[in-house]
């Protein structure tokens, strides 16, 4: 497998915008919130999701997601990176197709990192900041990101470093959210120097980083509408069945409400290493 370099730690930049430690600090605590953990069902996933009219739970959902991100890769052998695996639920559904000793994940929270070594053992997991990866050149095969590019400082750091760590041929699959620039420029753990305005600017994007084949997927009715629905229906029914009181029902909600302005597009992308 390949090997990063000395530091494995996530670059803490305190003139960056967005500020890691906060970052890491914000997802730990609500990652690890027993009844969000009862919303993804028990299974670690922490995206949106692939709804449709079969998508039963949150937990289908983000199987969903990763399985539609994976059919963007023409060939599922080799190496793969997954980039801010989280607590490894999407490492651990890549085992469907490629073996252990093959699955690298990266993060910036340890302690997300601790549980996806549970979740996908035989795995290698590094903290490690995406726009700055510590593997050598043309390390990887293919490159997984499950909606997390959102956060980086920024996208095109991120699409760069990941065509760096690419073999010749290889893919970058994301999944990603855009939101409109007043978002960018008013929410935490957000810069206005990620803020990227519609898909055909996304598309740019990537092929000034050195993509070909750049393919960019509207999924916002799928991803962003589908998951909107499932929060506000399980929430309110544990309501309704006396299990979480007005504030409660509010205070879980209050999140997604929001970002409801905010969310322009849920999209999905893949570019190709030539």
């Amino acid at each position: 497998m390949p090997v990063p370099g000395e530091r494995g730690v996530a670059r803490m930049d305190r003139s960056a915008a967005v500020n890691v430690q906060e970052l890491e600090k914000g997802y730990d605590g609500i990652m690890y919130n027993a009844l969000i953990d009862e919303y993804v069902d028990h299974s670690d996933f922490f995206n949106y999701g692939y709804w449709d009219q079969t998508t039963a739970s949150q937990r289908q959902a983000s199987e969903n997601l990763v399985r539609q991100l994976l059919a963007f890769i023409p060939d599922r052998s080799g190496t793969i990176l997954d980039v801010a695996c989280g607590k490894g639920a999407s490492t651990r559904y890549l085992l469907r197709h490629y073996p252990p000793e093959a699955v690298t994940g990266i993060n910036i929270s340890e302690r997300q990192l601790q549980t996806a070594r549970r979740n996908a053992p035989g795995c290698s997991f590094y903290l490690m900041d995406a726009t700055e990866l510590e593997f050598p050149d043309q390390s990887f095969d293919n490159v997984i990101c499950v909606e997390a590019a959102f956060h980086f400082d920024t996208r095109e750091r991120f699409f760069r470093e990941a065509r760096r760590v690419l073999k010749p041929g290889g893919s970058l699959v994301l999944s990603d959210i855009l939101m409109n620039r007043a978002a960018e420029q008013r929410r935490t753990f957000r810069t206005e120097r990620n803020y990227v305005r519609d898909l055909a600017e996304y598309r740019q994007v990537m092929r000034r980083s050195g993509f070909a084949d750049v393919r960019v997927v509207d999924a916002t009715t799928n991803c962003w509408h589908g998951h909107y629905w499932g929060v506000v229906n399980f929430f309110h029914q544990r309501f309704l069945a006396g299990e979480l009181d007005y504030d409660g029902l509010q205070r879980f909600l209050d999140r997604t409400y929001k970002v409801v302005p905010d969310i322009e597009y849920y999209i999905l992308a893949a570019g190709r290493r030539e």
